[in-house]
């Protein structure tokens, strides 16, 4: 799925990255700038048992880099969790807007260039 998220970025016409090292950039999974604003995205993996766990886990690790992001000339973070699928439940889409986090899955993907 990292693979597939980096893909969509490609095919926006922008370019993927890793973290630099041994640059202080925080362990995220891909990231983008467009403009002024760097997406930050962390890329969870969900089946039935661990859809929970693993989407509060995301959430915590996105929100983590965009606090530590610093990338010269960049006024704006956009922390993004990309997950398999659609949640099963409905308050997480709600949850990572509250918290400025878009929430996205394959299928989904282009609509983070629009």
């Amino acid at each position: 799925m990292q693979n597939e998220l980096a893909e969509a970025v490609r095919s926006a016409g922008l370019e993927p990255r890793s973290p630099d090292r041994p640059d202080p950039d925080p362990e995220f999974d891909v990231a983008w700038q467009q403009g002024d604003t760097v997406f930050v995205a962390e890329v969870k993996s969900l089946t039935e048992d661990n859809e929970v766990q693993q989407l509060r886990l995301g959430l915590g690790q996105v929100l983590n880099y965009a606090h530590l992001l610093d990338w010269p000339g960049v006024e704006n973070v956009q922390p993004v969790l990309a997950v398999e699928h659609r949640p099963a439940a409905e308050y997480w889409v709600d949850l990572c807007k509250e918290h400025r986090v878009v929430l996205t899955w394959p299928g989904q993907f282009m609509e983070l260039f629009t």
